[in-house]
């Protein structure tokens, strides 16, 4: 039997090599999680919303508005990998690092990194919450690399550990 999980938009494939109502069973009971899961993400806030550009400070021009929504929808949809560089990301959205870091912290109010590991954690928070995926997991899905990390930024983050947070299995039971 081979699952396969594209973390990115959490995408689920269960085939099965071999017979049996074991695996079958299986099969039907992942194949229904993951549907569950894409059905729970696909309403999360942090995929793909726009950015409110419209505030009362706002000064910046349309064209860095315009490249400062590209750069957070492909965090938005990268958050599981490792946040490339501002060298890297300003040669993919085609512009210079000053000009990258200097429009994002104008719009967002926030630096790219700490834009990146709040979506990260946020993420991590809604699966905590609406999955009974176990914590580990949980902490790869949402780009770190070991579960002690995800750990201090979470309680950093929240005030609490992760395993503090009331689960879905947990709330269906009272």
């Amino acid at each position: 039997m081979l699952l396969e999980m594209a973390t990115g938009n959490l995408a689920f494939r269960v085939e099965l090599n071999g017979s049996g109502d074991e695996l079958d069973q299986l099969a039907t009971m992942l194949n229904d999680v993951a549907e569950k899961m894409q059905n729970i993400i696909s309403k999360y806030e942090f995929k793909n919303q726009p950015y409110d550009y419209n505030t009362s400070q706002n000064t910046t021009k349309q064209s860095d508005a315009e490249l400062i929504q590209k750069v957070i929808d492909y965090i938005h949809n990268h958050l599981e990998e490792p946040l490339p560089t501002t060298k890297e990301l300003s040669k993919m959205f085609g512009t210079n690092e000053f000009t990258l870091k200097d429009s994002f912290r104008t719009i967002v109010k926030t630096s790219i990194y700490q834009f990146y590991n709040e979506e990260r954690l946020k993420k991590a928070h809604f699966l905590i919450e609406k999955t009974i995926i176990p914590l580990k997991e949980i902490a790869l899905i949402c780009g770190f690399n070991d579960y002690p990390n995800f750990y201090k930024a979470f309680k950093k983050r929240y005030k609490y550990p992760p395993s503090e947070l009331q689960r879905e299995k947990e709330n269906n039971n009272q």
